[in-house]
């Protein structure tokens, strides 16, 4: 063991406005037995977080000098690093649990556990909508786009319960394992990179957990001024993911039913 057990990456992009509390809520709730630093990833050039620096001096700050997304800015994070352990967290969350040791546990009682994913909770409270999940498949996409899908509700209830992906959002794993598969795909800009490093641990031998024992409210704010580039950059990390690891004839479904869903979204972003 390393004199840190955990490395806290958090990439920051516009999430100025919730990265305080984030940070008070680390500096609350891990308890001082734990060795743990924290790595802020900025890739908002037009802000400078020293600031932020001076108040909590368990951060480091990287500085890319431009947004290099969200896989890219946490394996720049990871490079950094020394715990045993990663937690990737979004600057717009607030650790709710204290119990991390609980979550070295799970690991340490099933050798072949790889990832671990929290309850992500809503400004309400409730559990949030696609915290965890099974594997995307086209047909589970379809209903998806007609609301049918019952995936997001598999992170509902109290449960531990083995799943294909959980959220990046919070998410635990170990150093070493997160650097054997390669960190996150850097092609993904934003979305699918965690439903991806899921299965590559998955594909490895290793287990994905989600672990509604540790909870962490998710504010779900800063990263995107609206939603037309949030969904376009949605949009090619989904067909992207398809062309990765589903073969030829469903990434060219796919592309074709993203362009419809781009043709739509530019059509009503110029009303």
């Amino acid at each position: 063991m390393s004199n840190k057990q955990l490395s806290i990456v958090i990439v920051n992009f516009k999430s100025e406005a919730y990265l305080g509390k984030c940070l008070a809520s680390v500096y609350a709730k891990i308890k001082d037995d734990i060795g743990f630093e924290i790595i802020l990833v900025n890739n908002d050039n037009a802000k400078k977080l020293d600031p932020i620096a001076r108040t909590y001096p368990l951060v480091k700050i990287i500085n890319p000098g431009k947004n290099i997304g969200f896989g890219a800015g946490n394996n720049r994070g990871v490079k950094r690093a020394q715990g045993d352990f990663i937690l990737f967290l979004n600057p717009d969350t607030e650790l709710e649990s204290s119990n991390i040791k609980d979550v070295f546990s799970q690991f340490s009682d099933d050798s072949s556990l790889g990832v671990l994913g929290s309850r992500l909770v809503t400004a309400s409270g409730e559990t949030q909508e696609w915290s965890a999940g099974t594997e995307v498949s086209l047909w589970e996409l379809v209903k998806n786009n007609f609301k049918l899908s019952g995936r997001k509700r598999i992170g509902e209830g109290g449960n531990s319960k083995r799943v294909d992906w959980v959220a990046g959002t919070s998410l635990f794993i170990k150093r070493e394992n997160f650097i054997d598969v390669g960190g996150f795909d850097e092609n993904f800009f934003m979305y699918f990179e965690d439903m991806d490093l899921c299965r590559k641990i998955r594909e490895k031998g290793g287990k994905v957990l989600y672990y509604p024992g540790f909870s962490v409210k998710h504010w779900s704010g800063g990263s995107y001024s609206g939603a037309h580039r949030q969904k376009r950059d949605y949009y090619k990390s989904q067909e992207y993911y398809f062309k990765k690891h589903k073969g030829a004839a469903q990434y060219f479904i796919v592309k074709s039913l993203s362009f419809i869903a781009k043709y739509l979204l530019n059509i009503n972003h110029r009303l």
